[in-house]
């Protein structure tokens, strides 16, 4: 029996950097003890450092997030592709 593997996908082939003024979605967990809710969030790029963005919300609160979890305005975001299976 032979099995055919893919490698990769267009999704990894075609990663966009992310710059200062650019709105992205992120993952948000709250709660805790015995329940905890997941909510896509969306927000503005106002300072990198590093691996870091500083990121400004709608309602003006700021937040801090790893570059490697932020997904651009319009592109599945990890909660869509969590739900979806991994595609």
């Amino acid at each position: 029996m032979q099995v055919s593997q893919t490698q990769g996908s267009t999704a990894e082939a075609t990663t966009t950097p992310l710059g200062i003024g650019d709105t992205v979605s992120y993952v948000a967990i709250s709660g805790g003890g015995r329940s905890y809710r997941f909510s896509a969030r969306k927000a503005v790029i106002e300072e990198i450092n590093g691996g870091v963005a500083t990121l400004r919300s709608a309602n003006g609160r700021t937040t801090t997030q790893p570059l490697s979890k932020l997904t651009p305005d319009g592109q599945p975001n990890a909660l869509t592709r969590m739900l979806m299976g991994g595609q």
